[in-house]
């Protein structure tokens, strides 16, 4: 989880702005933070582990291919999830942290698969085919023309509603297909021998809100039709599955417990977290989170402390080295930071969001022994994670210090097409094609980056 300042500077809007602007704000300032404060995809290695864990045996079950299924997290106080563009789950924070246990997060996600697994994308998939995850988020936030053209004035249609639109356009499914896939979900947590009573009791919480204005309703409501109906499917399923009192499991109570006192250490405000995390509660959720807000408070000593008992607890937790190397780049002792880095990677075999945090550090530096090792090791994460702009951004960082400026224009390049910034695109793979020897397979990636680009930029245009 990204915190030092040039990976988490808090974007402070007012309440009055909504999600989306503030969105679209993170996005044209081209932040390099994985953590924003109102809006937009965040990317945490153990939150979307944890998530993952969850959903892995339930898409084996539905015949889909985990490694192929993206799962993205969206930093939005909303009740949401979704899938869009393929295979690529949606879920919001504020879904992760009003969620009382794994088991509530494993139903929601059995029927989001459910979905996947019923081809219930057919309106989305014209739209959304090939879009990044930044880039359908745009869509749907209904923000997507700011975002592509960088034009502010394009903010001014988001305020008044386009969101709803957009949502109701590309992710509200019938009735039927909610029932479809609320028996497809419950099929791939029975195969998988968990409970139903998670997604009953979510649904339950929901069905509160039918009464509501449609605007003061979670987005999860408005996307997918609630029906009583539905919960009494479930109860009949309950009644029926040998699984209805499987307990979660203890490492992923422990994981969720985890989850839940990062998000709170990163999202909510200092002073809630230390409320809810007193000194007096020694577990390791709450030292976690207490680390991450006495950073934020600027109370470093004790966020220090708070750090040393985590890893005098559990000292081979490659996310706790990850955060102590953040919260060292943050104070600028890059040379302790990337030696937390290497130590974080090293517990979790070169993890790729890992390995950014230690190019991030590492090429802030001049240690070019170093720099030349960061640049193989983003090679190897862009390969793992291909879809990772800030990856790629950061080899064409690395690519630039070493002086391969053809490779280096190639690598921002990608990274540009994974952000959705079809102008830039076209710029650096000029760039790069100048630089590059003429018909060399990186010279003809470039040209493919371009090509693409232009089409894109045309099926925008007609839109």
């Amino acid at each position: 989880m990204a915190l030092p300042k040039r990976q988490f500077r808090l974007w402070h809007c007012s309440r009055a702005a909504t999600v989306a602007v503030c969105f679209t704000v993170m996005l044209l300032a081209q932040t390099s933070n994985a953590w924003s404060q109102h809006g937009g995809i965040i990317r945490d290695a153990e939150i979307e582990a944890t998530i993952r864990n969850l959903a892995t045996p339930m898409l084996q079950a539905a015949g889909l291919p985990p490694k192929d299924v993206r799962i993205h997290l969206v930093n939005n106080n909303s009740i949401n999830a979704f899938v869009a563009g393929g295979l690529q789950i949606f879920i919001y924070t504020g879904l992760l942290t009003k969620a009382e246990t794994p088991n509530q997060i494993a139903g929601v996600l059995a029927h989001e698969i459910g979905h996947i697994s019923g081809g219930h994308l057919a309106r989305s998939r014209d739209a959304l085919r090939g879009a990044t995850a930044t880039t359908i988020l745009a869509t749907v936030l209904g923000v997507a023309a700011a975002v592509v053209t960088g034009d502010g004035r394009a903010l001014g249609a988001v305020a008044a509603g386009g969101q709803s639109v957009v949502q109701r356009k590309l992710l509200k499914y019938s009735r039927g297909q909610e029932a479809a896939a609320d028996q497809a979900g419950l099929q791939f947590l029975e195969a998988t021998g968990q409970s139903a009573n998670g997604f009953s009791d979510f649904l339950t919480i929901l069905g509160g809100q039918e009464l509501l204005q449609t605007r003061q309703q979670d987005p999860y409501l408005r996307t997918h039709p609630f029906s009583r109906d539905r919960v009494a499917s479930l109860q009949t399923h309950l009644q029926r599955s040998r699984y209805t009192r499987q307990p979660d499991s203890q490492a992923a109570l422990v994981a969720h417990e985890r989850m839940l006192a990062k998000l709170a250490g990163f999202l909510s405000p200092v002073g809630r977290v230390l409320r809810r995390y007193p000194t007096a509660d020694q577990s390791v959720p709450a030292i976690y989170a207490r680390a991450v807000a006495y950073h934020r408070r600027q109370d470093f000593g004790r966020a220090d402390e708070e750090l040393s008992k985590l890893l005098a607890i559990l000292p081979g937790d490659p996310y706790f080295h990850e955060l102590k190397g953040q919260l060292l780049l943050e104070r600028g002792d890059l040379p302790a930071s990337v030696l937390a880095y290497e130590k974080a990677l090293t517990a979790s075999s070169d993890e790729p969001q890992l390995v950014v945090g230690y190019a991030r550090a590492v090429l802030q530096g001049t240690d070019g022994a170093r720099i030349n090792d960061a640049v193989k090791r983003l090679q190897q994460a862009v390969v793992r994670e291909p879809d990772s702009g800030t990856g790629w951004r950061l080899l064409g960082t690395g690519y630039g210090r070493q002086g391969k400026l053809g490779k280096a224009a190639l690598a921002l390049a990608e990274s540009e097409w994974r952000f959705g910034r079809l102008d830039r695109v076209i710029q650096q793979s000029l760039r790069a094609q100048s630089k590059l020897k003429k018909g060399s397979p990186d010279w003809l990636r470039a040209e493919d980056l371009q090509l693409a680009a232009q089409r894109a930029a045309q099926n925008r245009a007609k839109r």
